[in-house]
């Protein structure tokens, strides 16, 4: 009896010791996504010789934006930290962090997108290459994984990469990074080119998306889905609905006059993005539950693939200009010579967002994982809409005028709760 109570002993111990490895990484990383906040906001306020020669980070507003998800992540990571192993007390950290990660995220790329200030004299603003910003961010993420796993062998330990084996391995995961690129490619494309309120409700319609790509693939490869009731398609095709009603009420009011020219173009590569992302799903889980690799692995094989498939699309699509007045429609590499002639230091904040991407991901299926499926669903609508409100507080996009204003916020909370009641009802089975 001794001995079976002495082993039952050090198997709690190892559980607790792993639960508080994985406890700490966590931290870690919002910590390293806090400090990069923070570095943002000193950037701003550090003080510039020539007054004509406005920071990069100033004139993207960067205090005014970061306040809202700086104050939840500081919050989050306080209860985190000293609020104990309470359930409820873990949950509410767990969401205020998650709120801030990924409210914050969406922000900075849409100001990077559309505010930074290139020239004032000639009103241009945003750096309007979203498919190379991608490319980049992906590149930044490799290059920083490979820092991380050379640091940890100079300190004698290290971390050591899944290595894969066979063909089909090395298919799955190109398969994964294409569609992977696809999806974030094709999603801050759009936020180049619509506002962001309307990126974010189209965003939200992800479970109509997944429905049908999973339909659809499990039909090809002969694998019977299980059906899905007909209350769920009436709660997703109104969130769809709610959705069309949102951007017709944007369009049709005139106070986008700035992305109109772009609108139509923005809400397709949106909803590709969606069907992109529902694919990319279906295969993340064959990387994790067959090939069982883990986040940093994901990351380390996938960044370099993604970041090369999406070096095409900067290269080749020529797209609107709609914060550059006057000028024609342009690829992203014509662009980022024009904001290297005119204002190099506005690819900084470029730059600072592939660090920032890098850590999100992996802070975000760190938290989305520790969260039940009911209060990650509520956690991800909550966010979404969240981030309209901010957009709106913040500035960085206008309430239609008149009656489409009231048309515009009916139609986001109808999206924001069908698309929640639908999320509530498949966490209850």
């Amino acid at each position: 009896m001794p001995l079976k109570q002495h082993g039952l002993g050090a198997i709690r111990a190892t559980a607790q010791h792993l639960r508080h490895g994985r406890r700490q990484r966590t931290l870690g990383a919002a910590l390293l996504l806090l400090s990069a906040y923070c570095c943002a906001l000193w950037c701003q306020g550090a003080e510039h010789a020539d007054a004509t020669a406005e920071p990069a980070f100033v004139s993207i507003g960067i205090p005014k934006q970061a306040v809202p998800p700086v104050g939840a992540l500081s919050l989050g990571l306080g209860l985190y930290f000293f609020g104990g192993d309470r359930p409820g007390v873990d949950t509410a950290a767990t969401l205020l962090i998650y709120f801030g990660a990924q409210t914050g995220m969406n922000l900075y790329i849409k100001s990077v997108l559309s505010k930074i200030v290139i020239d004032e004299e000639e009103g241009l603003k945003g750096v309007p290459i979203g498919f190379l910003l991608s490319s980049v961010q992906q590149f930044i993420a490799f290059l920083t994984f490979c820092c991380f796993v050379v640091v940890g062998k100079v300190a004698g330990g290290g971390y050591q990469v899944k290595k894969l084996t066979t063909a089909r391995e090395y298919f799955a995961v190109v398969c994964f990074s294409v569609t992977f690129a696809l999806n974030i490619g094709l999603n801050n494309f759009s936020m180049s080119l619509v506002a962001i309120s309307i990126n974010m409700i189209i965003r939200s319609c992800l479970p109509l998306s997944t429905a049908i790509s999973q339909s659809l693939l499990g039909s090809l490869i002969g694998k019977q889905q299980k059906p899905i009731p007909l209350v769920e398609w009436i709660f997703m095709l109104i969130g769809v609905g709610c959705a069309a009603l949102a951007t017709y009420a944007k369009n049709m009011s005139g106070s986008n006059t700035e992305e109109s020219a772009g609108l139509g173009l923005g809400v397709i590569c949106c909803v590709a993005s969606l069907f992109s992302g529902a694919l990319n799903m279906v295969l993340a889980g064959v990387l994790g539950s067959e090939m069982k690799l883990n986040p940093l692995d994901t990351t380390c094989y996938m960044a370099l693939p993604a970041a090369l498939v999406l070096l095409v699309p900067a290269l080749v699509v020529y797209h609107p200009m709609g914060k550059w007045p006057g000028f024609p429609e342009m690829t992203d590499w014509q662009v980022l010579g024009e904001v290297l002639a005119r204002k190099p230091s506005a690819l900084l904040p470029v730059a600072f967002s592939g660090i920032l991407a890098f850590i999100y991901n992996i802070l975000q299926y760190s938290l989305v994982h520790k969260l039940s499926a009911s209060y990650a669903a509520f956690a991800g609508n909550f966010n979404k809409a969240a981030t309209v409100a901010l957009s709106l507080a913040l500035g960085l996009e206008a309430l239609p005028s008149g009656g489409y204003g009231h048309l515009f916020l009916f139609a986001v909370i109808g999206n924001i709760v069908a698309f929640t009641a639908y999320s509530s009802r498949k966490a209850s089975k």
